[in-house]
């Protein structure tokens, strides 16, 4: 493996980028600039994943862009009906939109997911405990990050309250997400997979914090 590939190194650039932005997005006079920079920090964090990601085989390639791809559409719906997730909008921090909905959203989605199956994987479960498990720990980061993209104008909430129906879906979403990656029998094998996951709920717990 290349030096610039060792999961060590990737996991210190994971660490230090985070914790620029949390200086960044704590201080507000830069705040807007680095905003303005989340759809690319959340892009750049996907790469480095993906790139330590192993044994790619051509299922791998397809149940990974399948949740993508279905990630952003249940969002659009989720948007342009009001009936997944409740009443809300995006705002600009996720970057350009398409039906109202930012292109970058089926990424975070993928991103959680690869994450979370990557934390089970191993683990001699039953696949449907695993994937119960993942679920409810999906809630309980989306529970940490909403006060935070809402402050961030990552989304707002019609009426200003974050409705149970968010959680609820959050649940049953992540249950089909990570049931096709286990029924897929997907081997992740990524050793920067966890820290990710960890940094950034992290990043969210220390911004809810100071912004």
């Amino acid at each position: 493996m290349s030096p610039l590939l060792k999961p060590s190194l990737t996991i210190k650039v994971f660490i230090i980028y985070y914790i620029v932005g949390l200086i960044g997005l704590g201080v507000p006079h830069s705040r807007e600039l680095f905003i303005t920079l989340m759809p690319f920090s959340l892009l750049l964090s996907m790469t480095l994943l993906l790139l330590h990601h192993k044994d790619w085989r051509h299922r791998h390639v397809i149940i990974i862009a399948l949740i993508a791809i279905l990630g952003y559409l249940v969002e659009v719906a989720g948007v342009l009906t009001g009936e997944v997730f409740g009443e809300y909008t995006y705002g600009r921090a996720l970057g350009v939109k398409l039906f109202d909905t930012p292109l970058m959203i089926g990424v975070n989605w993928i991103m959680l997911i690869y994450c979370v199956h990557t934390l089970f994987e191993n683990l001699q479960w039953p696949w449907w405990t695993k994937v119960l498990t993942g679920a409810s720990m999906m809630v309980v980061y989306d529970i940490i990050m909403e006060p935070v993209a809402i402050r961030l104008d990552m989304w707002s909430w019609g009426g200003g309250d974050i409705p149970l129906q968010n959680y609820i879906a959050w649940f049953v979403i992540s249950l089909v997400f990570l049931g096709m990656m286990n029924l897929s029998k997907i081997k992740t094998q990524n050793q920067v997979a966890a820290w990710l996951l960890g940094v950034q709920t992290a990043f969210f717990l220390v911004l809810n914090v100071i912004v």
